[in-house]
């Protein structure tokens, strides 16, 4: 038994590589949800490194987000497409692991189509600003405080009129249905009419005589209940002045819009009446994000110049940090001809706001305080939310998209969803093992029990190895898996009744253990070979869920092989000894 010592030693070593590498899964699937949110706040290295070390969960198991995106390839030059989806492919790539999802799908799909899949992830808005997101940093002067209020004024007139040219319009509607209704009941219609006009008398004692006089001493109060009356200043009663001013005393524009009235105010500043009134060198912008301000969510509008003065794509050694003040910063370097322009650029306009605009929404629009030569901030403020914060570094690293992309499919994997599918399939392979080791143990008695045991160590090293691999569980890698246990026991199937038969002539038991293993061998590799062979070409030639499945079969199928004839031979080897043999 000494030469077969081996067996052992092998044996023993893998089980304590295979408890080394399943550790992380493991730890991580008994942590619970406030254990990881604490360690994410704490120590959110380490989370992802046991996130990443350990088996990752797929789309259909613990839910996340699927996004299909086209690549707009009409929009650039014709030499410049050949790769563009390729880099594309990567700048998302990067992207996709600073939200530090641990096993993301990225994948091309025809000539201009991207799927990603982020499993586990679940703040679709997120995931779609930063995928989308084409990250064109620009930086543009701001337009003076003076002008600003001319041009809101004129405005305000504008919109104004169109506003009372809809109410007409209604009115007219409204006056059409009134006269229809007259002719079929003129006693209500006079009824209506007395009180309609006895309710504007009331008023109008209230009011004093001239009751048409608007007050209009307090422009930017704010009414709660949303129902302002726009009057001659529909724009102006909707937005609140929050001019900052500099060391030389000049105004800039910044304005708080409440977030129930952005889409109202953004409508009418793309009317095309007021489009006419916009002079040719300076545009409206909103804030990348909401604030609060006096309790309320507002976002701010700024009116900045069109003109370029900077790119984003000078920018190095872009990170993120916190200021004095406890707010978020991204810190950037410029080299070579960037640094001299930007430098030119700030030693320009010292004391002037210098607004960072992203993809048409100004980031932030700090003071300039000095030339800035061959470094800088990009501040964002105490305000800003973590995320936010991260999101701008991430979108600065990776860079620009080289086309625009637009999202054409988006679906969202609920975590239901995700913990009935981990339920279901659970409970099915455990219903399923228990079944077969007890038929395999009341059908083969002693010999049965020695290949459940040998089962076991196949599940178990086949989840090491995924483990290792970072694999990717999914439901086909279930199925997988359970089929694996399938041809397992099929191995040891073969193996017994060869036993059996040889027992049945007469042999001894050393003679008959020697025979059946030695006998079923040849059938038992074929099958093997041939089922590695199908989970080869399913792996080369699938992808996705399928490629899932062809991992847990081949590395089961391989497993399979080992444990029948290294775990359980070595068990038998010690059973020649018996004089019978209970099977």
């Amino acid at each position: 038994m000494s030469k077969h010592n081996w067996r052992i030693g092998v044996t023993i070593v893998m089980v304590i590589l295979a408890c080394i590498a399943f550790w992380d899964t493991v730890k991580l699937w008994t942590l619970g949800d406030e254990a990881q949110a604490q360690m994410q706040e704490n120590d959110p290295g380490e989370l992802l490194k046991i996130q990443q070390d350990a088996i990752h969960l797929g789309l259909d198991l613990q839910g996340g987000i699927h996004v299909v995106l086209r690549v707009k390839l009409e929009e650039i030059d014709q030499g410049s497409r050949g790769d563009a989806v390729d880099r594309a492919m990567q700048i998302i790539r990067n992207r996709v692991d600073g939200l530090g999802v641990a096993e993301p799908t990225i994948v091309k799909q025809g000539n201009d189509r991207i799927i990603v899949d982020l499993p586990g992830y679940t703040d679709a808005a997120r995931a779609e600003e930063l995928i989308g997101q084409t990250a064109l940093l620009q930086f543009k002067l701001m337009e003076t405080a003076e002008n600003a209020n001319l041009l809101l004024t004129r405005m305000d007139s504008v919109i104004a009129e169109h506003e009372r040219n809809k109410r007409g319009e209604a009115e007219s509607d409204e006056t059409a249905d009134t006269d229809s209704l007259t002719d079929e009941s003129p006693e209500m219609a006079s009824s209506d009419t007395a009180t309609e006009t006895g309710g504007q008398d009331v008023i109008a004692d209230l009011l004093g005589e001239d009751s048409t006089t608007v007050d209009t001493t307090d422009l930017f109060a704010y009414d709660e209940t949303g129902e302002l009356d726009e009057g001659d200043f529909p724009l102006t009663s909707r937005i609140e002045v929050a001019h900052y001013n500099s060391n030389t005393g000049a105004s800039w524009p910044k304005f708080a819009v409440n977030k129930r009235d952005r889409e109202k105010v953004d409508r009418w500043l793309n009317l095309p009446l007021v489009a006419r009134l916009m002079p040719i060198d300076v545009q409206w912008s909103w804030s990348t994000r909401s604030e609060i301000r006096n309790n309320r969510e507002v976002y701010f509008l700024y009116l900045i110049k069109r003109k370029v003065q900077f790119l984003g794509k000078f920018l190095e050694n872009i990170a993120l940090s916190r200021d004095q003040m406890g707010g978020f910063v991204v810190n950037f370097s410029l080299a070579g001809d960037g640094a001299a322009r930007f430098a030119q650029l700030t030693g320009a306009n010292i004391d002037k706001p210098l607004a960072i605009v992203l993809d048409d929404k100004v980031e932030s629009a700090p003071f300039i305080n000095s030339k800035i030569r061959r470094s800088g901030q990009i501040t964002l403020g105490s305000t800003a939310a973590i995320k936010d914060a991260r999101n701008m570094e991430i979108v600065l690293k990776a860079g620009a998209l080289p086309a625009p992309v637009e999202i054409i499919e988006k679906n969202v994997v609920g975590a239901s969803l995700g913990a009935d599918s981990i339920s279901k399939g659970f409970k099915a392979a455990l219903m399923g093992l228990a079944l077969v080791l007890i038929f395999i143990a009341v059908y083969y008695r002693l010999s049965g029990i020695i290949a459940d045991i040998g089962l076991i160590f196949n599940i178990f090293f086949l989840l090491a190895v995924m483990s290792a691999l970072s694999a990717t569980l999914t439901m086909p890698g279930i199925a997988g898996i359970i089929l694996t246990i399938g041809m397992s026991v099929d191995s040891n199937i073969l193996i017994f009744e060869r036993i059996r038969e040889e027992l049945r002539t007469g042999k001894t038991v050393r003679a008959s253990i020697d025979a059946g293993y030695e006998r079923a061998f040849v059938a038992i590799f074929d099958s093997h070979v041939t089922t590695l062979i199908t989970a080869g070409a399913l792996f080369l030639l699938g992808s996705g869920p399928i490629k899932g499945f062809a991992v847990t079969l081949f590395w089961g199928i391989v497993i399979s092989l080992y444990t029948a004839f290294v775990i359980t031979k070595q068990v038998f080897d010690v059973r020649k000894r018996y004089r019978t043999l209970s099977i």
